[in-house]
């Protein structure tokens, strides 16, 4: 009896593909209709107080992947970590308010995407809320997203990766952390005279 050739991996078909696309389609639209259905919108969420973009579902988020991405504040003691975070949150708010609408509107999509416990589920692989995700899950979430062969998942991990990181390390108490020595005193104060 003659033994079966092991089959090449299938390619991603076109009818796939497709399949794929009106999922996500779905369910996105699933998750926009349902809010409304019951009439609490998240566009009808303010942002979070001190904050000119980011609602409260977007903090949470932010605070979850920021110890994903910035190793180092899992060193500090809790008061320093909560100043760095804070200051991060702000930068990263400021940084988003800054945007063009289409940015914001953009930014807005795949927060609100995140904020969606089944999306979330789903495309993020993240069970829990974000204030219960641990660092793992997060770098897994962020992996996988940054790897994906899907281009809007790509774009939008690297998206919140350099959010994020850029965000947390413009602080001069990051620099460090990060290798950068601090701008060269003698430039500086020729810059700034």
């Amino acid at each position: 009896m003659p033994i079966p050739e092991p089959r090449a991996a299938a390619e991603p078909s076109r009818r796939h593909f497709l399949k794929i696309g009106a999922g996500f389609s779905a369910a996105i639209a699933c998750t926009a209709l349902f809010p409304a259905l019951t009439g609490c919108t998240p566009a009808d969420t303010p942002p979070q107080p001190g904050m000119a973009f980011l609602r409260p579902a977007d903090v949470r988020m932010f605070r979850a992947l920021l110890p994903a991405i910035a190793v180092d504040l899992a060193g500090l003691d809790a008061a320093a970590r909560e100043a760095r975070l804070a200051a991060t949150l702000k930068n990263i708010d400021g940084t988003i308010a800054a945007m063009d609408q289409n940015g914001r509107a953009e930014l807005r999509k795949l927060l609100d995407l995140l904020d969606s416990t089944p999306l979330r589920w789903a495309v993020a692989g993240v069970r829990t809320p974000w204030d219960q995700a641990t660092p793992d899950q997060v770098r897994a979430f962020l992996a996988r997203w940054r790897g994906s062969r899907f281009a809007t998942l790509n774009a939008g991990g690297v998206v919140l990766v350099k959010l994020a990181s850029v965000a947390y390390f413009v602080l001069p108490g990051t620099w460090a952390a990060s290798g950068y020595p601090g701008p060269n005193p003698a430039v500086y104060r020729a810059l700034h005279s």
